[in-house]
């Protein structure tokens, strides 16, 4: 008996020592941004780091003055809003349309559709920029919201197709009975079940497209960089502007960590729907 207990009590260290390490890899980057968005430069450089400092804002504000982080933001979230809402609509009516003909080649392309998640961004990088380049379009919006509606397109499809098929079949036969069109069950019907599968989509397109860089690096131009591009912009020839950039960073992050505190419910819907069947 008194084995068992000591064998109960180290396992919960081991799992509470476990889990600490994951917190503090996950959270101390953030922390180190966020601490050296308000220290003084000086203290930003000394090794080992400082802990107790005078808070100072000067770095925000040279994010706003010198770093034009209000375009950066404006960029990026037209970008990422464009971007997520093309997604969501293609690939919610794509899924529809692929489940539709399942009994013929839809569970093929349902299989093929998934490769253009798997293909690493860099190699369809040049092809990008070739295409944008001789259809007058590079250094635009329309240059990164292309670039990652084709990332986040095969992801929505197959994320809204694995709900769609979630959903009993009987909904779907007895509205076609009832003389609805396939487009009218698919908004009157479909759209509200899917709330929470838009939840979860919303929150990863947006992520993505928020924080992108490689796309946005090298389609845009100075009008158009995002803040990504931005914040790498702190790294200089000569120097690397440490406290501008964790400033931009730690503002840059706010806006998405917010939209998933709104959206975290329709979230944890969305990855928990459909895991038990009854």
């Amino acid at each position: 008996m008194l084995f068992k207990r000591n064998e109960k009590t180290i396992t919960k260290i081991l799992i509470i020592v476990f889990l600490a390490v994951i917190i503090l890899w996950v959270v101390g980057p953030i922390l180190i941004i966020c601490s050296n968005s308000i220290k003084p430069s000086l203290d930003i450089k000394k090794i080992p780091s400082v802990l107790f400092f005078k808070p100072t804002l000067r770095h925000f504000i040279s994010a706003f003055d010198n770093g034009d982080f209000d375009v950066y933001f404006k960029n990026s979230f037209f970008i990422a809003v464009i971007t997520t809402i093309i997604s969501l609509s293609c690939g919610t009516i794509g899924a529809y349309g692929i489940w539709l003909a399942r009994d013929t080649w839809g569970n093929k392309i349902s299989n093929f559709i998934l490769i253009g998640k798997l293909v690493p961004s860099i190699t369809i990088l040049i092809p990008f920029y070739v295409i944008l380049y001789f259809i007058h379009l590079h250094g635009t919006y329309a240059g990164p919201v292309l670039a990652h509606c084709s990332v986040n397109l095969p992801f929505v499809v197959w994320l809204m197709l694995g709900f769609i098929r979630n959903i009993p079949i009987g909904l779907y036969e007895s509205a076609l009975l009832d003389g609805a069109s396939r487009m009218r069950i698919f908004l009157s019907i479909y759209i509200p079940l899917l709330r929470p599968a838009f939840g979860s989509a919303f929150i990863l397109s947006m992520q993505y497209s928020w924080n992108e860089l490689v796309f946005s690096l090298q389609l845009t131009s100075l009008n158009t960089y995002t803040l990504p591009v931005g914040i790498a912009r702190s790294v200089g020839a000569v120097a690397i502007d440490w406290g501008r950039g964790c400033a931009s960073a730690t503002l840059t992050m706010l806006p998405i960590i917010i939209v998933g505190f709104i959206m975290q419910k329709y979230f944890t819907a969305g990855i928990t729907a459909g895991a038990i069947k009854e």
